[in-house]
């Protein structure tokens, strides 16, 4: 294992980056290595995020082994009481189509937020509520990325096993790979073994309170060590190279994805079974990432090079975890070595000027605080959405999202927004008779009411 050559590159990246820390961990033909560099230890947790989509998949997937469920037969015929807001998808939509992200549904992901204010929902709750979420294409006509549809798959399976999934996941997964450093949720772990969650504000590394994410299911609620993460890795490049049955359709495609990433190189991009798939230099390249608020984390493999590497981060929207994965096929398929840290770091500054300069116009050049009117002040629901609320703070108007309340501001041509900036976002809204619009999810097209 070349070690001095893969701490040169992962230090290298990680003060390019501005990586609080950066935990690295990578199988070749046998031999492994992991590390943690910067502010953390090597059994410091790092949440997985969409990683844990992983362990969802292969869960469904060996009980379609066993018999136990069908991936082509609609969720519906294991739980009588699923439901979308399209009928036919109600009656319809299959395992696979929940694992392949072809449900019909946009991300919604504001109603992960949203639903946090004044409320704690469980996981049944949350199924409930994404019953309520509109669609934008039918069922099967495009693949949608769609954490919601997990977490729903995730309460289904809980019916058929009659089992809470964390428990399986434990019992069928964890404990047969001796990943004693994995976790199902952040309630189950000491807090402070948790690395501390940065974002970059505006040029500034900032430390943000850490936030859970929830009773999300096999969607993205997941925590593990490096080392761990690297033996889940492993455990996933075996079966690739030598499973057999239902459990290998994971590594096909199964959905279309845009090729959308601006360097790499990928003719085709596809999502198998909560897996992602592109190709490399002509390997087949199998990866999932994750991203959640102060985080990064990646798991790829490539079966032909027996070959597979993880990594960790304590921030998040960072191009860093591609640039490490890029690096670290080239050094270990012997290809021409390309500066990945230029590459990717140049990417992510242009298109976080862009998200900027699309702030900038949006906001315009006087933005003002909205004044507060006692008739606006209170509490706006919706059945998908959850509570939005309204409050004042010397006489002007804050809309509290999840945890936080935020400005509303006006911009000169009257356009009102909720201005959360640690994110360089603005939520366009409005006031009307009927309550309160937001344009929450924009694949929409239109505002998601909330009515007082």
């Amino acid at each position: 294992m070349k070690t001095q050559e893969i701490d040169n590159y992962a230090e290298k990246i990680r003060a390019n980056f501005r990586l609080p820390s950066l935990g690295l961990g990578i199988y070749y033909k046998g031999e492994t290595y992991s590390h943690v560099y910067g502010d953390a230890e090597q059994d410091t947790l790092y949440p997985l995020a969409s990683i844990s989509k992983t362990f969802l998949a292969t869960a469904i997937c060996k009980l379609a082994d066993e018999g136990k469920i069908d991936l082509d037969q609609p969720l519906k015929k294991y739980w009588s009481g699923f439901k979308m807001v399209d009928p036919y998808v109600t009656e319809h939509l299959t395992w696979r189509d929940a694992l392949s992200h072809q449900s019909g549904l946009p991300a919604h992901d504001w109603m992960r937020i949203t639903n946090c204010n004044k409320q704690d929902l469980t996981l049944a709750q949350k199924v409930a509520a994404v019953s309520h979420l509109e669609p934008n294409h039918e069922l099967r006509v495009k693949m949608q990325y769609s954490n919601l549809i997990f977490a729903v798959a995730t309460y289904v399976m809980e019916q058929v096993i009659n089992q809470d999934y964390g428990s399986y996941i434990h019992e069928n997964l964890l404990k047969p790979l001796q990943l004693s450093s994995t976790y199902i949720n952040h309630h189950e772990c000491d807090r402070d073994q948790i690395a501390k969650p940065y974002l970059l504000d505006h040029g500034k590394l900032r430390e943000v309170p850490l936030i859970a994410p929830g009773k999300v299911g096999g969607a993205s609620s997941m925590l593990a060590s490096i080392s761990d993460l690297l033996e889940w890795a492993k455990f996933q490049l075996k079966t690739a190279q030598t499973g057999s049955g239902i459990t290998m359709q994971r590594y096909q495609p199964q959905s279309i994805m845009p090729v959308d990433r601006a360097y790499g190189g990928a003719s085709f991009s596809n999502y198998g079974l909560g897996m992602m798939m592109e190709d490399y230099h002509g390997y087949k390249y199998l990866f999932h990432s994750g991203s959640y608020v102060g985080y990064c984390s990646f798991l790829g493999f490539i079966p032909e090079l027996d070959l597979a590497f993880v990594s960790t981060m304590n921030l998040d929207s960072t191009d860093a975890i591609f640039a490490l994965a890029y690096q670290t096929i080239d050094t270990f398929a012997g290809l021409k070595q390309h500066d990945w840290i230029k590459t990717s770091s140049d990417f992510m500054t242009q298109r976080l000027a862009t998200k900027q300069r699309k702030f900038s116009e949006a906001e315009g050049d006087n933005p003002q605080p909205v004044k507060a009117k006692p008739e606006l002040l209170g509490d706006y629901r919706n059945p998908g959405y959850g509570i939005v609320t309204i409050s004042e703070q010397d006489n002007q108007l804050l809309a509290t999202i999840g945890h936080w309340p935020f400005p509303i501001i006006e911009n000169e041509r009257g356009q009102k927004f909720i201005e959360i900036k640690i994110y360089d976002t603005l939520l366009p809204l409005k006031f009307t008779t009927a309550g309160l619009e937001i344009m929450t999810e924009p694949a929409l097209g239109k505002p998601t009411i909330f009515k007082k």
